[in-house]
């Protein structure tokens, strides 16, 4: 969005799908959701955060903990969702690790010594947090052969494709997204 390019913030959560081929072998399919981390858009984080079963606390190593960072904390642990604190921006040179460390030490159930280092612009870290992702956060449960449940948290009109939902299923399945197993 040209407000989030003009501003230096993310306003609208944005999601995407990746696999990866860990270290030992197995194949993943990550689902991430990037989500606003401005107090103006808690709702939008809120709803993100439903859909999820795992949090990256991204914190830029430059600025430290600050105040969006232990509210969206707080409602990660509120939902019980676990996390994974990652250090980003390690290669700028005002990152001030140390005090960012210190920092993180009166988190909510965050031990500093879990962080995983990343730099977003060279890639540094990235295999590093691409493996800690799978080997930390749980993957999906629920009941496939479950009637269908789900949880919409996004959507948008696409032109050519029409009205466009994001969302989470939780128990049942969806058959190339038309129709609705048992």
């Amino acid at each position: 969005m040209d407000l989030e390019r003009e501003r230096g913030i993310t306003i609208k959560l944005q999601t995407v799908r990746m696999h990866y081929t860990a270290s030992d072998g197995a194949d993943y399919q990550l689902n991430l959701i990037d989500t606003p981390d401005h107090v103006d858009f808690t709702g939008e984080v809120e709803r993100s955060l439903a859909a999820t079963d795992g949090v990256l606390l991204l914190i830029d190593a430059t600025q430290g903990v600050q105040a969006q960072t232990v509210a969206n904390l707080r409602t990660a642990r509120r939902l019980g969702l676990p996390v994974l604190p990652v250090i980003n921006k390690i290669d700028s040179p005002l990152a001030d690790l140390d005090a960012v460390l210190d920092g993180m030490i009166g988190l909510d159930g965050v031990d500093p010594s879990t962080a995983v280092l990343v730099s977003a612009r060279t890639g540094e870290g990235i295999g590093e947090l691409l493996e800690a992702i799978v080997a930390t956060l749980p993957a999906p449960g629920g009941d496939p052969a479950a009637p269908l449940r789900a949880l919409v948290f996004d959507s948008h009109f696409d032109s050519f494709r029409g009205v466009v939902l994001h969302l989470r299923v939780v128990d049942g399945s969806l058959d190339g997204g038309r129709h609705c197993a048992p």
